[in-house]
């Protein structure tokens, strides 16, 4: 089996996993799974050599095309961990606003000081 199509096989199970909505509760082994994958992939690129049969020439043509539909994937993917983590901020906040609801209140506000003695 060429380099080639080692690439192709991952870049395919790759594609697989990105196209799939991302599981909130397993979100970590969602991404050491995408990090294993894109790791083996770079690791086979390396040995990889410029296609010279027309089947290679047609398998490195899907994988540019599924490079576009992965980096399409991880940006929504971006998007969404970002918002998860916009939102978990907003609800931290919120939480400690209900539980000391006096925290950002100045204390000096209306103090008096006598300079008299």
């Amino acid at each position: 089996m060429s380099s080639i199509q080692d690439v192709y096989q991952i870049t395919e199970q790759l594609v697989q996993l990105v196209e799939n909505p991302i599981p909130k509760d397993n979100r970590d082994d969602f991404i050491e799974k995408i990090t294993l994958l894109l790791s083996e992939r770079e690791y086979v690129m390396a040995g990889v050599e410029k296609p010279v049969t027309g089947k290679e020439k047609e398998l490195a043509n899907k994988i540019i095309s599924w490079n576009e539909t992965i980096i399409k994937n991880f940006k929504m993917i971006q998007k969404q961990i970002q918002q998860d983590m916009m939102q978990l901020k907003k609800t931290k906040t919120s939480n400690n606003q209900y539980t000391n609801p006096y925290q950002h209140l100045s204390v000096s506000d209306g103090m008096y000081y006598d300079k008299r003695k």
